[in-house]
């Protein structure tokens, strides 16, 4: 559908058979079902030394890939508004490079899901969720088969920050002692929606300004980001918007008992009280 898959890229490991990265998402996903069933009975999972070393070791994969890509484009003096596959080089090699881990890293995030089922915290495997693994791991095979270089450095620049952050969170989350510093969480989300929408950004601009890229895969990226920027806003207004309000409004019905507010009960002979005051 796409013509010829990138030479370059010929015999590194999981990319010249789609079947892999198929059936491991496929495992995924059976893993996910299986899981929340084998779980139902059973109490939650601590797993909190496992926790700690799989949330720092995607921290420093995720800052190796970030140093790595800036390093690469910019040795190959990559155009920011429209970059195609071969002129820059060995550079445009180095970049395939950092972003092969790039798709393997989408792989070894599928335990983010695992951990969650083990740990029984089921609200978090959501659509959102579990579509945006699934489909990460998947459209990342067909990047580094066919434009493995080039334009496509921008958005996995961009995720690699935003992983450093998010999983700095997650890791220190473990920890009991740490949750009254981190109010940061809803700020997270704000940064992934800027990170989607720049992406978009940066590649319609190779649209405009054409430079060799293949179109379809620059309207295929756009309409997939869309999806992202849809799923997450929907998810910031359910937890950051709705669910506040609704507290709100369920504490204010708190304060009324048989239609009146306790400020009436805290007054005693026509003297209010020193709390209602």
């Amino acid at each position: 559908m796409f013509g010829p898959r990138d030479s370059r890229v010929r015999g590194w490991f999981m990319l010249d058979s789609y079947l892999p990265t198929f059936s491991l998402t496929v495992l995924y996903l059976l893993l996910i079902w299986l899981g929340n069933r084998c779980m139902r009975n059973r109490p939650a999972l601590s797993l909190r030394g496992i926790l700690t070393l799989y949330n720092l070791g995607i921290t420093l994969l995720s800052a190796y890939m970030l140093a790595e890509l800036i390093l690469s484009s910019w040795e190959g003096g990559y155009n920011l508004q429209c970059q195609d596959l071969t002129s820059a080089g060995e550079a445009d090699i180095r970049v395939a490079r950092v972003l092969w881990w790039y798709y393997f890293s989408k792989l070894i995030e599928f335990l983010d899901t695992i951990f969650f089922v083990l740990r029984k915290k089921t609200s978090q495997v959501t659509f959102l969720h579990v579509y945006h693994h699934a489909s990460m791991f998947n459209i990342w095979w067909c990047v580094l088969n066919w434009i493995p270089c080039g334009q496509s450095f921008f958005g996995p620049t961009l995720n690699s920050f935003i992983h450093i952050l998010m999983y700095s969170y997650y890791g220190l989350s473990v920890f009991p002692s740490m949750h009254k510093y981190l109010w940061w969480k809803k700020y997270l989300t704000q940064a992934q929606l800027v990170q989607f929408l720049l992406t978009i950004t940066h590649t319609m601009s190779a649209v405009v300004r054409p430079c060799g890229f293949p179109l379809g895969c620059l309207i295929f990226q756009s309409s997939y980001m869309m999806t992202l920027v849809i799923l997450f806003l929907n998810f910031y207004i359910q937890t950051y918007r709705k669910k506040p309000m609704k507290k709100a409004m369920e504490e204010a019905g708190k304060e009324v008992k048989n239609g009146f507010s306790k400020a009436y009960f805290s007054t005693t002979n026509g003297v209010i009280s020193k709390k209602a005051q």
